[in-house]
């Protein structure tokens, strides 16, 4: 309604949500679904899985790191940083902490109950980075050699 002003009347602040019955909880817009849980047979398959992946990841930061001190030796020794082992160092920390990561929740998805959903999908997205950053270096490699392939073919005629 309008007021006396002509401008539009404010909301009535007595205007109260409805008032439930003691005991009585207000029903979702989407009831709550049951966990799916996965039997035992998949979950050795699933431990398995995330032990064996934990311990890669773990290793392969092993040897970025191996990598790094390759680096910092050589940089020590000759004032040079080696560019290769840089990236390679990165490149092994970098997947050894996301294939730990999905080994740990591919091993929570075994451990928890009414949660296995959400940790198997915390490892493939896990997973996911992985293979993103390895589909991007391999789309880049491929390129750089088509374009030195081409570079090769245009100079050979010249």
């Amino acid at each position: 309604m309008a007021s006396a002003s002509g401008g539009a009347k404010p909301a009535s602040s007595t205007a109260h949500a409805p008032v439930l019955p003691a005991g009585v909880l207000p029903s979702p817009v989407h009831p709550p679904r049951p966990g799916y849980e996965f039997n035992e047979v998949e979950n050795r398959i699933i431990r398995d899985l995330g032990s064996k992946m934990s311990f890669v990841g773990l290793f392969m930061v092993g040897i970025g790191l191996c990598f790094a001190v390759m680096t910092i030796q050589r940089w020590s020794r000759y004032q040079e940083i080696e560019v290769g082992f840089l990236f390679l160092a990165m490149l092994f920390m970098v997947f050894g902490v996301w294939t730990h990561r999905a080994g740990r929740d591919f091993r929570l998805v075994v451990d928890s109950q009414g949660r296995d959903v959400a940790h198997l999908m915390a490892a493939l997205s896990s997973l996911l980075k992985c293979y993103r950053l390895i589909y991007m270096l391999f789309f880049v490699g491929l390129i750089f050699a088509m374009i030195l392939l081409a570079a090769a073919q245009v100079g050979g005629r010249g």
